[in-house]
Formats: structure tokens, sequence, C-alpha cells
């Protein structure tokens, strides 16, 4: 006489939900946990460490004419994880780091305008090329201030930070712009500032990875805080950007491609913010002219956009051949970051005011 084997399939099925249901329970003890931790670290770091505070970065603020600013009368914190640069930055009344009153400006005064080079992102305020060239005009008896009006953006959105600076009541004779060659070279056919083109469907900064390194970097201390720990370590650092959570210097540098329709259009665009004004073209350099596999093709973007502009006639002050002169273009450079420290700074004001003083001698 067979035991029947029905009742030991329905104990084993028994067995495997009670284990289920175990584990079901503990994965919800150890989220709830997990997630009850985490809150506390969140809190705990914004009340401790209130400088890794979301609202502490640099909160740029887009403004209704397609172009952004910098919160009014606010000092922020600017640093980066990997510790090349660690300070605080103040904006004015107008948005933009300076301390100077637009509304003060005289037809003899110059603007500087551009992107984070200009800006002076990781070094002091007096320490960029901006400060420094007026720093000369001083030294020399020259009647004239540099007004710092640059914001992260591309050429279309230097358009807009001119006209508005415009508004706020000094008319624009004299200009600077630092043209970036890491990013500032893009197709201008759409007529658009950097963030219209990051807002668009398909636009920069829309890959999976970046939208949720910026959805925490807007949201969470933690994140902030536990990036700038980690990333202070070589290793670990190595680590986060093999996972694409970091990223290294030259991910963060922007790379060129030969396209004919970016250099053109980025010349047209040029030309449109120059025109009527008396302006020098400051350009920036990519780093990776002389760091990475695509060296060639930087040098040949750089080379051929300098002559377009000197042969549609536009000033142009290119410090390359002063930053290789010392025989290390890099060490004006952070080491891992993509601007330049104030030795870079130092070299472009220089020959900035070389350029200008030679036009006295003419």
């Amino acid at each position: 006489m067979s035991v029947s084997s029905e009742p030991l399939r329905a104990n084993d099925r028994a067995l495997r939900r009670a284990k289920l249901r175990t584990l079901a329970a503990k994965l919800v003890i150890v989220g709830v946990s997990t997630s009850l931790c985490v809150v506390i670290l969140e809190v705990a770091v914004r009340a401790l460490f209130p400088y890794f505070r979301p609202s502490a970065q640099i909160p740029f603020i887009a403004q209704p004419g397609g172009f952004a600013l910098g919160p009014p009368l606010q000092t922020v914190r600017q640093a980066t994880p990997k510790g090349d640069y660690d300070l605080l930055i103040r904006f004015n009344e107008d948005g933009f780091r300076d301390t100077k009153n637009l509304r003060e400006a005289t037809e003899a005064d110059w603007f500087a305008v551009g992107d984070s080079y200009t800006i002076g992102w990781g070094v002091e305020a007096d320490d960029r090329f901006s400060d420094r060239l007026e720093q000369s005009f001083q030294s020399n008896h020259i009647a004239a201030r540099v007004f710092n009006i640059a914001i992260p953006d591309n050429i279309v959105g230097y358009q807009r930070l001119v006209a508005y600076a415009e508004s706020r009541g000094p008319k624009i004779r004299h200009l600077v712009v630092g043209i970036c060659m890491e990013n500032d070279l893009c197709d201008y056919t759409p007529h658009r500032s950097s963030s219209e083109m990051m807002a668009a469907p398909g636009g920069l900064g829309k890959s999976k990875k970046e939208a949720v390194r910026r959805w925490f970097k807007k949201h969470s201390a933690l994140y902030i805080a536990a990036s700038f720990t980690m990333q202070k370590f070589a290793f670990l650092r190595g680590l986060l950007e093999k996972a694409g959570v970091a990223r290294d210097v030259q991910a963060l540098s922007g790379y060129n491609e030969w396209n004919e329709t970016v250099l053109n259009t980025s010349r047209d665009e040029l030309v449109k913010l120059v025109s009527g004004r008396d302006a020098v073209v400051l350009i920036v350099p990519s780093r990776l002219m002389w760091q990475g596999n695509k060296r060639e093709t930087e040098i040949r973007v750089h080379e051929a956009f300098v002559r377009m502009l000197r042969e549609a006639g536009v000033e142009v002050v290119d410090p390359k051949a002063a930053l290789e002169a010392g025989g290390d273009p890099l060490s004006y450079y952070f080491k891992t970051d993509p601007h330049w420290n104030p030795r870079g700074h130092e070299i472009a004001a220089r020959e900035l005011f070389k350029a200008l003083q030679a036009r006295e001698k003419k």
C-alpha cells in the first residue's frame, strides 16, 4: 500500500510560501530601515554641513529672455569634489559675479562676457582675467574698469547677456568675449542659448546617467557630501568614474568634431555679437589640444576658427602660444577640472593687455 505524495507537496509549498513571506518581511524591514537611515543622514548633513545643501550650490536662474543669471545679492559656495578649489562667490544685484554697479559704468569701461572661464570658475574674483586686466589698467594709469557680465552659456546666450546688461543702464562700447573652444562651438542654426538647448527634446545632458546625477545634485545634500568625500581619494574616484557616477577631466571637457556648419554658424553669431562695438575675442584653448586622443582634430578646429574670425575682421587674442611657451600648457589648468587656474587667467590678462597696448602704438 503506497503513501500519497500530495500531502508532502502541499507541505513543501506551504514551507516555500512561509520562507517567501519571511524574506519579503525582512526586505521590507531592510528597505524601511535603509530609507529611514538615509533620511536621518540627509537631515544631519543639511544641519551640520549647510554648505552641502543643494540650495548652497550655484543656482543659475533661467530668465524669460532665454538666458540665466546668478542669484542676486547672494553668496554661494563653489567647490569641486576632487579638491582643486573650494571658495565662496558673491553675485551682485544684477545677478553677475561682480562688485561693481552696472549703472555706474561709463563709455570708457570694458565688459567681459563669456562662460565659466570668464566668470572665473574655481578662482577668486581678483584672480580672473577680467579683474587682472583692470589691475593692468590701473597700474598704467588708464581710466577704465572691467565689468564682468559672464554666465555659463553659449554665443547666443552672450548676446542676450549683453542686451540684458545694457537694459540695466550702460551702453557697452568696449567688449571682451571669452570663447571657450571646449563647448562654445556648436550648430547655431536654431539660434538657441545653452539653457534652451538643454530644455529642448533630446537636448544637452539628456542621458539617463546625467539625468540621475542632476536630480541627486538638485535634491540631496547627502549625495553631494558623499561625492565630495569619496572623490578626494584617487582609488575611489577611479571607481566612480568607471561606473559613470563621476567624470574625469577629459569627460568634463567638450570634444570637438570637424564640422563646417558648426564653424560657420559659430563665427556668424560671434560676428553679430561684436558688430558695432570695440571688441576683442579672447580664445580659451581646449586642454584637449595637449591631452587625450583627439589632439589633431582639436588643433585643426582651433586654428581654423581663429583664422575664420580674423578673416571676418574680428580682433582675436589667442593665448595658445603663450600657454605653450613654458613647455607645460596643462600647468595653467586645474589638475582634475577643465578650467584655468589663477596662472592661466594671468596669462590671458597679460595677452589681452598687450593686444590693447599694441593698438596705441599703431
